[in-house]
């Protein structure tokens, strides 16, 4: 489902300034060569929290980049529910990172959504989406607990076996 609705879903409004570091998207064989890129966004507090804080503490990290006006977006985030209920804890982890420019929209979704897992918000100082090259959401990146990306926007099926595993 999430490659499929990377072709249905998004297109990121592209950031002002882009970041010179970005990762290959195509990536999913673990080497040395994909090893996670550290992100700092802002959280509804407006306290920093970055991606290395959360990859090493549980098996994987599923980062997923999404928007409060993304319909794909928001119709994906029962499917991450269901894989936070089955595998969160010391296995899963998931960190979502919000690409809207609007803060009150996105904070309204966040209210809405509820989710129970950390979510940010990237703005002009925090360009997160940048370095993961995101062109569409929403845009998910699976990251085991040594740093490693295991897998780009995976199939529900995929990404199932892989939890598993």
């Amino acid at each position: 489902m999430a490659v499929a609705l990377v072709f249905a879903g998004c297109h990121k409004q592209p950031a002002k300034e882009a970041e010179k570091q970005a990762i290959d998207t195509t990536a999913v064989v673990v080497t040395d060569e994909n090893m996670y890129i550290d992100i700092t966004g802002l959280t509804m507090e407006g306290t920093e929290l970055s991606l290395s804080e959360l990859v090493g503490k549980t098996d994987y990290v599923l980062l997923d980049f999404w928007a409060s006006w993304c319909g794909p977006c928001r119709r994906f985030i029962p499917v991450l529910r269901d894989f936070y209920q089955r595998f969160g804890g010391e296995h899963l982890e998931i960190l979502s990172c919000s690409v809207d420019q609007d803060e009150q929209a996105w904070r309204t979704a966040m209210l809405e959504e509820r989710l129970p897992w950390p979510c940010v918000r990237e703005d002009a100082e925090h360009l997160c989406s940048d370095k993961y090259n995101v062109q569409y959401i929403p845009h998910i990146v699976l990251i085991d607990k040594d740093g490693h990306i295991v897998a780009v926007n995976p199939e529900e099926p995929e990404l199932e076996e892989l939890l598993l595993n």
